[in-house]
């Protein structure tokens, strides 16, 4: 005999400036790989999404902290939290080191070759 349990999933996400979007949010989560997913996404779920309780199917919709988001057909709802000073302090830095990451690598590999197209007339 086979038992299905109905698993309903609490997520939490911080939110570290003053709101995110619902684009946004759905990225987070891991439903969409792109920002630009989302209004697809949306599209495919129309009237599934809940906002505060409310239909909601606008991408850039603004969520703030202690607002919730319900996806029925996900069994998933997310509460949205403000980030402490702390943890916005630790996020800019790692934000500061992926960008010297970033810069570190491409000046590594060098300045890039031109994609120009060679003219018929040009020498070789």
């Amino acid at each position: 005999m086979l038992f299905f349990a109905i698993i309903n999933l609490m997520e939490t996400i911080t939110i570290y400036d003053d709101f995110i979007t619902l684009g946004q949010a759905l990225k987070e989560l891991g439903l969409i790989e792109t920002g630009g997913q989302a209004k697809y996404f949306l599209a495919e779920n129309n009237g599934q999404i809940f906002y505060n309780g409310e239909i909601e199917n606008r991408r850039g919709k603004k969520i703030y902290p202690n607002d919730t988001l319900n996806l029925p057909d996900f069994e998933l709802k997310v509460e949205f939290v403000k980030a402490d000073d702390e943890e916005v302090t630790e996020r800019a830095k790692i934000k500061q080191l992926e960008k010297n990451f970033k810069i570190k690598e491409q000046l590594q590999a060098g300045p890039k070759k031109s994609s120009k197209p060679k003219s018929p007339f040009s020498k070789n």
